[in-house]
């Protein structure tokens, strides 16, 4: 496996999945140190995210693992909109997102009913 980058400018992300990786790494080449082939790989990447999601304990989750607190969360809240809640700072990005998008298309509109005979024009 080789280095990879988070996309540019978006640190809100880089840290978490830096951390994961770095992890998850150090697990696949303790836990299948021999891999000689491609499937190998695939089997062992397959293996690992097992290995973390099910049987991992984490000292941040009170020894449980990743699978467990999923588990325990999605049935304490079966029956409301959102079983998970996300990070308050996450919603935050995404809404900005969102709003964003919302604006970008309202500008469109409004350059289509500004210059109804230029649409098509690859302008």
């Amino acid at each position: 496996m080789s280095q990879s980058m988070s996309r540019v400018s978006k640190c809100i992300d880089n840290d978490v999945c830096e951390g994961f990786q770095g992890q998850f790494k150090d697990m696949l080449f303790i836990l299948y140190p021999n891999i000689t082939s491609k499937e190998e790989m695939r089997q062992a990447i397959k293996g690992t995210l097992d290995y973390y999601i099910n049987h991992y304990p984490q000292k941040r989750l009170n020894g449980k693992t990743c699978g467990q607190v999923r588990k325990e969360s999605l049935e304490q809240n079966e029956f409301t909109q959102y079983p998970i809640i996300p990070a308050r700072r996450y919603v935050r990005y995404w809404n900005e997102i969102e709003s964003k998008k919302k604006h970008q298309k309202e500008i469109i509109i409004e350059e289509i009913k500004n210059n109804p005979n230029q649409i098509g024009m690859g302008c």
